[in-house]
């Protein structure tokens, strides 16, 4: 079966043809789906877009790699948005 990525997620695997100081140590992807896209874009039609990301630590096939998601960033409610009015 082959493998498929899930939504907002991917994979940072060592960098194994790294041949100087400048070249990244870990290099992957992230499968950003459509909808997380278009949600970020209207919030920002005019500027950077902003993704929150966590990672985990793992071991896949004898390499540590890291494990990633990203997410829409966290916004912490103001009290204005708990009044029932």
């Amino acid at each position: 079966m082959a493998y498929e990525p899930k939504p907002n997620t991917g994979t940072l695997w060592p960098n194994d043809s790294k041949k100087s100081p400048n070249h990244p140590d870990v290099k992957g992807d992230i499968h950003l789906d459509r909808d997380l896209l278009n949600a970020l874009m209207i919030k920002h039609p005019n500027g950077l877009v902003k993704i929150s990301i966590a990672g985990w630590k793992k071991d896949i096939n004898g390499k540590k790699v890291l494990s990633i998601s990203g997410s829409e960033p966290y916004v912490k409610a103001s009290q204005d948005d708990d009044l029932p009015y």
